[in-house]
């Protein structure tokens, strides 16, 4: 489709993305390392808040889970961006490529994956459980009771950890290498030295030149078949060092080093890194991206229905009864229905809040996710070309985005959930402000209150004895009762 005789093969990224690429892998490390320090104590806060007995609900428990997955990726990328980003230049070649790291490196490929994926589910279960809060209220307590909320964050956990790691622990291997260094501790040459790896190029070789003496060679064709070569060859997760230079500087030394590459199983059968990058991007990135866009987008529109009926409600005249006689206004049920209206407002008004809270949850993992699951389409159908050009050069990007959507969780619950503000300020405010600030007490009080609005858990023998408490005369006697 693209290319004419002076070109030698599809440019998908121009220079531009080279030079961000650099300017931009120089300081990864250290806004990582930023990132993942705070996104760990964000995600530390949101699991001892969450799970204190007034915050107990299935919504809580889905951002509990998904706090963990969070937590997990934070602690584990802070070795990986602290070795191979901020100590790289510092440490020798057969340090930094040792067969540990190499090791690790695979771990690491897998694991974060893993929990990614979790993160995605669990954001979608917390869509359908809200979508149902909103628009099925009824089967609410039915369908999304504490019970079956644990089996689905249990069941996620499970299905993600067998569904992504076979695949991708069959197309990667740790191979070694034997480095040529030159004075300046630069790489001259890579040989390898696992003999699959060997075979491979002894392979693509031979095609290559088969393929040369079958056909008049053309300047075009035959340098994009040596970009083709070339990329197979070297398209690994840790990218192979550049060809040797025309003139090479005298060899040093030599160092045996281990890097993680295309399994033997994945080099001969096209097929199977094609289905491991369809996964990722249609199975674990796209449908579920599709999935929260069309929840988000009702959600939304269910917000607004609720507006619209809360207008409707509080624009009516109180009671028509209220005309009939003084009677049935001070004794009868007509005085008592402005308040259980009123009731019933704020129970509203707070399911918004957190619809509205959790819309910002949604919405953010879709910022980042999205472009992701675009990429990995892209390069299962664009190939090694797109993987070389754009894919990798947009890896470190991608990875800070996951980062930061793991981490700002915390901000968008202080900032919109009272209930969760109230909880975490009196966790963890010193007790000496106790006697300074006892407005403290009526806040928790709400939060209480507001739990109970939300998602009460409260047995049957409460529910009787509601009524009872609602008669008493003062707002602090209230909340002590049911606080108990």
């Amino acid at each position: 489709m693209a290319g004419g005789n002076n070109e030698t093969a599809p440019l998908y990224c121009g220079s531009g993305m080279d030079n961000f690429h650099t300017s931009y892998k120089n300081m990864h490390g250290y806004v990582s390392l930023v990132v993942c320090i705070l996104g760990t104590i964000a995600n530390t806060l949101n699991i001892i808040v969450l799970t204190r007995r007034e915050m107990r609900s299935p919504t809580n428990a889905i951002l509990t889970g998904l706090a963990v997955a969070d937590l997990a990726v934070m602690l584990e990328y802070i070795p990986y961006t602290i070795h191979d980003y901020i100590l790289t230049d510092s440490l020798p070649r057969e340090e930094k490529l040792s067969y540990s790291w190499a090791c690790f490196i695979k771990f690491h490929s897998i694991f974060a994956q893993v929990l990614h994926t979790i993160s995605i589910w669990l954001t979608v279960t917390l869509a359908v459980w809200r979508y149902i809060a909103v628009g099925y209220p009824q089967k609410n307590r039915v369908w999304c009771g504490m019970r079956t909320t644990i089996i689905t964050i249990t069941t996620a956990y499970v299905v993600c950890v067998l569904l992504v790691s076979p695949s991708l622990y069959l197309i990667t291997a740790i191979t070694e290498y034997v480095d040529q260094l030159d004075v300046n501790g630069k790489v001259i040459n890579s040989i390898p030295m696992t003999q699959y790896v060997i075979d491979y190029r002894n392979e693509l070789l031979s095609a290559r030149a088969a393929a040369l003496n079958a056909t008049p060679p053309g300047p075009a064709s035959n340098e994009t078949l040596l970009l083709n070569v070339s990329s197979l060859i070297t398209s690994t997760t840790t990218v192979a060092p550049p060809p040797a230079p025309p003139t090479p500087s005298p060899v040093v030394r030599n160092v045996t080093v281990y890097r993680l590459y295309h399994s033997d199983l994945a080099l001969h059968n096209a097929s199977l890194q094609n289905a491991t990058f369809l996964i990722y991007s249609v199975v674990i990135k796209l449908i579920p991206c599709i999935a929260l866009t069309i929840l988000s987008v009702r959600l939304i529109m269910a917000l607004l229905e609720a507006k619209r009926r809360r207008k409707k409600l509080t624009s009516k005249p109180i009671a028509p009864a209220a005309s009939n006689g003084t009677k049935s206004v001070i004794n009868g049920k007509a005085a008592d229905r402005p308040r259980k209206n009123s009731k019933t407002l704020e129970k509203e008004k707070q399911t918004d809040r957190t619809t509205r809270m959790l819309l910002a949850v949604l919405l953010l993992f879709l910022i980042t996710e999205f472009p992701q699951g675009v990429l990995g389409l892209l390069n299962a159908l664009l190939g090694d070309v797109f993987y070389l050009q754009c894919y990798l050069r947009l890896s470190d990007l991608m990875d800070i985005l996951a980062l930061i959507n793991s981490s700002i969780n915390f901000i968008l619950y202080c900032s919109m959930s009272k209930q969760f503000r109230t909880t975490f300020t009196l966790l963890f405010r010193p007790k000496f402000l106790d006697k300074w600030l006892p407005v403290a007490q009526d806040e928790m009080a709400a939060a209480r209150a507001e739990r109970s609005a939300v998602a009460p858990v409260l047995e049957k023998g409460h529910q009787r004895q509601q009524p009872q408490v609602v008669m008493a005369t003062t707002t602090t006697n209230v909340t002590q009762v049911t606080n108990l």
